[in-house]
């Protein structure tokens, strides 16, 4: 099965897209932290959800998402790209520091994801907001290695040399970025099936599908 991620860019929202995007990153230098988050980390994610389908992984929706944070982290980590990982801790803590959690106090960040996973209430940018970028923070402290992730899936990583891309980021780079990480993990022993990439208007669309 091929499968295809569908991300959209900041600069060809409407102003309506953009509002909960510029609460949540802030005014300033926007457009970059946008195509870190998304254009740069978010495909590696994308394509750990494909990955997870592919070997046949069965778990729960909110511990796959937990899950393939866990793998886009280390594979980032794997690679070299620590500096960018970094960056984007500092730029997640911030935003985590002032949006207010919605867990109610008894229960814990996963059971109530649990609880609402599928329902209009994650429909709420900020529940979901905080769900995702809160994940990708937890996946961060935890500095799990890229062979612990995919033992997950029953692959033991080769030791094949992976190779970094520095390429600026934006959304014009968001294939090179993906097509370098698909080859790496290939390099490292993952079955990893086809992906193919369409940059869309809509910022607030991002996920992979099955490819028609």
């Amino acid at each position: 099965m091929n499968y295809k991620i569908v991300s959209g860019r900041y600069e060809t929202g409407t102003e309506e897209q953009k509002s909960g995007y510029r609460f949540l990153f802030g005014e300033d230098n926007i457009q970059y932290k946008f195509d870190l988050y998304f254009h740069w980390y978010n495909l590696v994610h994308e394509v750990g959800h494909c990955i997870v389908e592919k070997y046949g992984k069965h778990m729960s929706k909110v511990e796959e998402e937990m899950y393939v944070n866990e793998f886009a982290v280390a594979y980032y980590r794997h690679v070299g790209e620590t500096n960018r990982l970094s960056e984007l801790e500092g730029i997640l803590k911030e935003i985590i520091d002032k949006v207010p959690s919605p867990v109610p106090q008894g229960q814990t960040f996963t059971s109530y994801f649990e609880s609402i996973w599928g329902t209009e209430a994650l429909n709420n940018v900020m529940i979901y907001g905080f769900f995702q970028l809160n994940s990708v923070l937890e996946a961060m402290k935890k500095e799990n290695d890229l062979n612990d992730i995919t033992r997950e899936l029953g692959v033991a990583l080769s030791e094949s040399e992976t190779v970094g891309c520095s390429e600026e980021i934006s959304s014009a780079n968001a294939e090179t970025f993906l097509k370098t990480a698909i080859e790496n993990l290939k390099l490292l022993g993952l079955d990893v099936p086809g992906i193919s990439l369409e940059l869309v208007d809509n910022p607030m669309i991002q996920c992979a599908q099955n490819a028609e």
